[in-house]
């Protein structure tokens, strides 16, 4: 007997005890028979996990890595060892996401994504010449947004649906009157609210319908993530790679958006917009202080360590500070604010801040290539007990989120 996580569960396996729903409604007996309509229910009431006769995790994990060669293996375990050089392990969650992260490169490197000659290589890096060091006497999170006058004004059609939000008097319909009137951003809200990440039955064909059926509140949230990013247009090239750095952040709100669906008491739109704009302060780092943004980045590569460590170091503040501060100077909401101040907290601030930390940590690890300038982080194991969540959701979640960020990239990245 032992447990099992839900995705490793077949048609055919055996309870060894009664299943349970989260809110402890009773699913099957002991004894039960596992076939696909009960699976496919286990998986709807969010159960994540089950004692299974005959077999147990430990087990299974080992017949999903014989599926591989002993050389594949040792590659991939090569290419996680720069990754996970100052990762702390001891947490369950981090060695669950490892193992998904091992059997990811594996897949990765049988399909003839990279080789071991590649991985050396890719090892030898340039020198970078140190910028002058920073006055941080004179240097702040604020003095970089006030320095960064051109991204102080935000899109008007925020301020447009905040005054909707705020009055008394207004209505769904009030709402729809004003998204409506911006038309990218209408199509761009109707191409999430039909894509993978809400999984309607049928398809929503008006902002007025996805009002209705999401909440005004809710397609506002979405309303406020996608007009930042249009603030952030004018970010030249050469500062950094764009398209990689959303790309980024539309796998970290995913990620935000999948495991609240475990949580209690959370939006999971606010949740995917926090994680949409966890790095803005990175873009305006980029600008006001571009050499000395291109050295940090260069020695969280070098030396393995977050980005945001190197930024402590360099500036004597990190990125999730100047992003929240430019959004406390948009006047955005204070959830939001706090949920990207404490996105590399240390402990556990509050429930939702806390899962922005870590869908940061699965975002790096599986939202993008493997890379040497992939440094995943650690979850403070305070952070992850915080949520009350099995390491079991880790492995659902990965899975679904691949055709939920390859939708939201087309929503942002098509030039449609």
């Amino acid at each position: 007997m032992g447990l099992v996580y839900i995705d490793d569960i077949k048609p055919g396996m055996k309870l060894e005890k009664d299943l349970f729903c989260p809110n402890g409604r009773f699913l099957l007996g002991a004894e039960s028979v596992f076939e696909v309509k009960h699976i496919k229910i286990a998986r709807s009431w969010g159960i994540t996990e089950a004692y299974i006769e005959g077999t147990d995790k430990k087990s299974l994990d080992s017949a999903a890595e014989e599926e591989f060669s002993v050389e594949t293996l040792a590659t991939a375990e090569l290419v996680l060892s720069q990754n996970y050089k100052h990762t702390y392990m001891t947490v369950d969650v981090m060695q669950e996401i490892y193992r998904l992260n091992k059997l990811t490169v594996a897949s990765e490197i049988e399909k003839g994504g990279f080789t071991r000659a590649d991985i050396e290589q890719s090892s030898i890096m340039e020198d970078f010449p140190a910028p002058k060091a920073i006055d941080k006497s004179n240097v702040s999170a604020a003095w970089v947004v006030e320095k960064e006058v051109g991204l102080a004004s935000f899109p008007d059609i925020y301020y447009k649906i905040n005054d909707v939000l705020n009055s008394t008097r207004s209505s769904a319909s009030h709402m729809a009157d004003v998204v409506e009137k911006d038309t990218s951003l209408s199509a761009k809200l109707l191409k999430i609210v039909n894509s993978a990440f809400y999984s309607f039955p049928s398809r929503i064909d008006s902002i007025r319908r996805a009002i209705t059926i999401i909440g005004t509140k809710e397609l506002a949230t979405l309303a406020i993530g996608i007009s930042a990013i249009e603030a952030f247009k004018g970010i030249p090239s050469e500062l950094t790679n764009m398209k990689v750095f959303w790309k980024h952040s539309i796998a970290c709100g995913v990620f935000a958006r999948l495991l609240g669906t475990y949580v209690e008491g959370v939006s999971t739109e606010r949740l995917f917009v926090s994680g949409l704009l966890h790095d803005i302060g990175r873009l305006v780092i980029f600008r006001a202080l571009p050499e000395h943004s291109a050295y940090s980045l260069h020695l969280s590569i070098k030396e393995s360590k977050s980005l945001s460590c190197i930024e402590n170091d360099i500036f004597g503040f990190e990125h999730a500070d100047v992003g929240s501060t430019l959004m406390e100077k948009w006047k955005f909401p204070s959830r939001l604010v706090r949920n990207v101040r404490f996105h590399h907290a240390d402990a556990a601030v509050d429930t939702e801040s806390s899962i922005i930390n870590i869908a940061d940590c699965l975002a790096i690890a599986f939202g993008s290539p493997v890379s040497k300038s992939t440094v995943v982080p650690s979850i403070n194991p305070k952070v992850w007990e915080s949520l009350g969540l099995s390491a079991s959701v880790i492995q659902p979640i990965v899975n679904q989120s691949e055709r939920q960020i390859e939708e939201i990239e087309d929503v942002f990245f098509s030039v449609n």
